[in-house]
């Protein structure tokens, strides 16, 4: 049942390709069904050496999305894909039927629709074929237009002037079309690279995510998503998906091409899903972590970002750095902001780690204390 629930939540989740869809009534109902298919009633958590931990992340209450390129694996969120055969596939694609001009108009569509939601595709296609076919004068003043009235950047216009560009008589030939996708592996690594990704883990306690996470030495952070009340964030949480263990499949970039050509709901979804399954499938190896990845999109940022969401609930710290004095100010915010804080003990007579608050712990380190006096 519970897979069942997990994946109607994924379907409805895919079926909002288009961003101009995700009304506050539609967010706020996809996380609502987030929160019934997450574990822990809505909590997850992340593991924190000490020594590299950032305390401003407490202080400052964000979460840390870091970029795909750093990463510990590299072949994660790799797309699996040939690219020098790929390339082939989409040259034979983009001159049959029109298709580059077409795929130009799309992408361009794509790139102002989250700026400029009441754009076309029509639109764009008018402004290129008068622009293209019409001297420079005419050109120019349909170029300027267009412009004005959908508010262009600097950039915007940059890349509407290299469409136009490509999208000429004199650039629909086997050669330029070759040229424009050339460095198809480097555009891939740089859209890799650009995904922004928060893991996360269903739980507190496996001594293994302990052990190569904090070397035995750091914290767990409980997140609980019933925290997150605005729509912004909501809007940015309901991109949390499960990570699937197993082979990639192999992934087409001219499939993913069509599908978005034909431009409906339904092929979008089936777009999005075939490039989220590369981004959210690693191997076996890793499937003990049980991992859970909210997963965003910042062009061209290759570092990580700060999401601003107060949702900490608790935090586990392990016994050994009770003393240090980083510890000793994550205890003082974790007071001063109610979250509970647990101790993560090691019981020598029964040989397993334990999890208590600190009040317990206290009282049995008195304890111990007494007995060798």
């Amino acid at each position: 049942m519970a897979d069942n629930a997990y994946k109607e939540y994924e379907k409805k989740l895919y079926s909002y390709a288009d961003n101009a869809l995700l009304t506050e009534e539609v967010v706020n109902d996809i996380f609502k069904e987030l929160l019934t298919v997450l574990p822990n009633k809505g909590k997850l958590y992340k593991y924190k050496a000490l020594s590299t931990f950032h305390i401003d992340e407490l202080e400052e209450k964000y979460i840390w999305f870091s970029s795909a390129k750093k990463l510990n694996d590299k072949k994660d969120c790799a797309f699996n894909a040939n690219s020098l055969k790929e390339i082939e596939s989409m040259v034979k694609f983009f001159l049959t039927d029109d298709n580059y001009r077409k795929t130009l108009v799309n992408g361009y569509y794509l790139q102002l629709l989250p700026r400029c939601p009441e754009i076309t595709p029509k639109a764009i296609e008018d402004c290129l074929l008068c622009v293209t076919k019409n001297g420079q004068r005419i050109g120019k003043l349909k170029f300027d237009k267009f412009c004005k009235e959908y508010k262009l950047t600097t950039e915007q216009k940059q890349e509407l002037i290299k469409t136009i560009q490509l999208y000429s008589d004199k650039a629909q030939n086997e050669g330029v079309i070759r040229n424009s996708i050339s460095n198809l592996h480097k555009q891939m690594q740089e859209v890799r690279n650009s995904m922004q990704i928060c893991s996360l883990t269903t739980s507190y306690d496996k001594d293994s995510m302990w052990a190569y996470y904090c070397g035995n030495a750091g914290i767990c952070i409980e997140y609980d998503f019933n925290k997150i009340n605005d729509y912004e964030l909501k809007k940015k949480f309901i991109n949390t998906q499960k990570v699937r263990y197993g082979r990639k499949k192999k992934f087409s970039y001219v499939d993913v091409i069509k599908a978005k050509l034909k431009n409906t709901q339904e092929a979008m979804a089936k777009a999005d899903e075939k490039i989220l399954s590369q981004l959210l499938t690693k191997e076996k190896s890793w499937r003990a972590e049980e991992e859970w990845r909210t997963i965003g999109n910042v062009r061209g940022n290759e570092t990580g970002i700060k999401m601003y969401a107060d949702i900490v609930s608790a935090i586990y710290i392990d016994y050994s750095i009770l003393e240090e004095e980083k510890t000793k100010r994550i205890i003082e915010l974790s007071k001063s902001n109610g979250w509970d804080i647990y101790i993560r003990w090691f019981d020598e007579f029964e040989i397993e780690y334990k999890y208590i608050t600190l009040d317990c712990y206290q009282d049995i380190l008195k304890q111990t204390q007494n007995v060798e006096r």
